[in-house]
């Protein structure tokens, strides 16, 4: 946990990432099935709204259909490391981003959980800085529980440094 080395997520991240996305997806095909009934009952039915209906259903569907690979992926190349001075977290797949915060510049360090997340056992820990914010998607409780401690800690070794 000390060292520099890039860690992985839990591999149980995948699944609710899948979860998510189906979600997601589903509140998407409802709305537009929502939105589709609404604009035949109020007679707005004609060509630009069936197109935007379809699109945004088209959308969802893809968007579930792909998920599995993106997913893959995702899990792939999301990695963090906790330095002696830094923070360090590597995101995305297509679109890659590798950020590093020093110590020095955090404000502070929160957890969450969606029941999803809560589900499976994992928290979410999000670093503040006084620009951005940066999170590791999914630790196991435990785990989330050392890091934000062990952030928190040196953190405050940081400060007294200065």
């Amino acid at each position: 946990m000390e060292s520099d080395d890039w860690r992985p997520l839990p591999d149980r991240v995948r699944r609710v990432w899948m979860i998510n996305a189906l979600i997601q997806s589903m509140a998407i095909l409802a709305g537009c099935a929502v939105a589709a009934v609404v604009c035949r009952m109020m007679d707005w039915w004609q060509i630009w709204q069936p197109a935007i209906i379809a699109i945004a259903a088209a959308y969802a569907v893809l968007q579930l259909a792909f998920q599995p690979l993106q997913t893959k992926y995702a899990y792939a190349f999301n990695r963090f490391a906790i330095g002696d001075r830094e923070f360090r977290i590597r995101k995305g797949w297509l679109f890659r981003s590798s950020v590093t915060v020093p110590f020095n510049r955090i404000q502070h360090v929160d957890t969450r959980q969606n029941p999803v997340l809560r589900r499976f056992g994992l928290t979410a820990v999000t670093v503040h800085t006084a620009v951005d914010e940066h999170t590791i998607d999914a630790l196991d409780d435990a785990e989330a529980e050392r890091v934000v401690k062990l952030i928190t800690q040196r953190v405050a070794e940081s400060k007294e440094d200065l």
